[in-house]
């Protein structure tokens, strides 16, 4: 069977994209191009190709498949034990990089994606703090492979790990409302409860960190969605904390 005649086969059962990517990762990971140029080139033994389509098929996310997710122009190793990591949380990085702090928390932080991109891209002193052990050791993984220096401890919020004073306190928690109506849940199911879901609309956790907020920190930005947007404005001002920054998907406060 050729690439082509393989990619027209797989089309019909996932989208044609991921096919793409599928193939061009058992392909030693080239360029999407490699597959128009070569079209012709006859695959082997198709079995284990036709199992990641299968999957994709059956709901499972790409990155799951594959084994990574880029973020912020950087490829980290996911598995189903941390969130995806998401586009939207990107506007993270930008703001950080624009305050310039010189210490850093990253609470919940899963993959380690944004602890290791601030790490990366800024001078700051970053630290980073999740309940989880699974996401943990993925998170120093990642940290290893691109050369980071983060310092990892396991915490449950601020319970177990307070940050030293003037630190920027980062904090992309679970915040879906199991009872929204939008949801996906076919793709959300492959990804851990723990990491997603919070109580209280979605909005516990959140509002258990604002209150563990040091006073002597230096800043705190949430992820989380616009609908819950205004609540955690409402919730803030109980602590003195005002927004100073809003995006779609992102609060700052100081």
């Amino acid at each position: 069977m050729t690439i082509c005649d393989w990619l027209k086969n797989a089309a019909k059962s996932i989208d044609r994209l991921d096919a793409e990517l599928i193939l061009a990762h058992f392909l030693n990971d080239v360029d999407r191009s490699y597959l128009v140029s070569h079209s012709d080139e006859e695959l082997q033994d198709t079995s284990a190709i036709d199992s990641y389509v299968a999957r994709r098929a059956e709901g499972e996310p790409l990155a799951y498949i594959l084994g990574y997710r880029e973020f912020y122009g950087r490829r980290f190793f996911v598995t189903p034990d941390v969130l995806i990591p998401r586009p939207e949380t990107e506007t993270i990085i930008d703001i950080v990089k624009d305050l310039k702090p010189e210490k850093i928390l990253d609470v919940g932080t899963g993959s380690g994606c944004i602890a290791i991109t601030c790490a990366l891209e800024t001078d700051a002193k970053v630290d980073a703090i999740d309940i989880s052990d699974d996401a943990l050791r993925i998170a120093q993984k990642n940290a290893t492979h691109h050369g980071a220096k983060v310092n990892f401890h396991k915490s449950d919020l601020l319970s177990n790990f307070q940050p030293d004073p003037n630190t920027l306190i980062i904090a992309n928690l679970p915040y879906v409302d199991v009872n929204w109506g939008w949801l996906d849940h076919q793709s959300l199911d492959h990804e851990p409860s723990l990491a997603l879901y919070a109580e209280q609309q979605g909005l516990k956790l959140i509002y258990e960190l604002i209150d563990q907020y040091p006073d002597n920190a230096a800043g705190l930005i949430l992820e989380a969605d616009p609908c819950q947007h205004e609540a955690i404005v409402e919730y803030a001002k109980k602590r003195s904390l005002e927004l100073k920054k809003q995006d779609n998907f992102i609060l700052y406060f100081k």
